[in-house]
């Protein structure tokens, strides 16, 4: 019996565990910020996801793991604004952005050069 309790909290711990791999949280502009203080040195890189009625969509590469960040449309204004769909066909993102720069689109990637991850792991899309 004993075991079995053993056996169950493990479960529950390495499954509480495993959330922050793929964290979805509406966050404020103020809330991304201090996240993006916080994990910059580990952040690979930030891209645009796309907008729709409500948010404004990234996707970041934190070590190993991702983290999409969603953001008020009403408080972050997104100069190339792209539409946010959640198939699985979408691309990954639009284009990097800077955090510090309130999410501003960094130039220099080619538009037709190919977005993706590396070694083909992809982050499951937030619903």
């Amino acid at each position: 019996m004993r075991a079995l309790q053993l056996i169950r909290l493990a479960v529950l711990l390495a499954t509480f565990g495993s959330l922050s791999a793929c964290r979805t949280s509406p966050l404020n502009k103020q809330e991304a910020a201090e996240w993006y203080a916080r994990y910059a040195p580990m952040v690979r890189w930030v891209g645009y996801q796309g907008s729709d009625q409500q948010f404004h969509h990234f996707i970041a590469r934190v070590m190993d793991d991702w983290n999409f960040i969603q953001i008020r449309r009403d408080e972050l204004k997104v100069a190339d604004e792209r539409p946010y769909s959640t198939a699985s066909s979408a691309p990954l993102y639009y284009y990097l952005v800077d955090p510090n720069r309130d999410y501003a689109k960094i130039e220099g990637k080619a538009e037709d050069e190919p977005i993706g991850t590396a070694n083909g792991a992809s982050p499951r899309r937030s619903p």
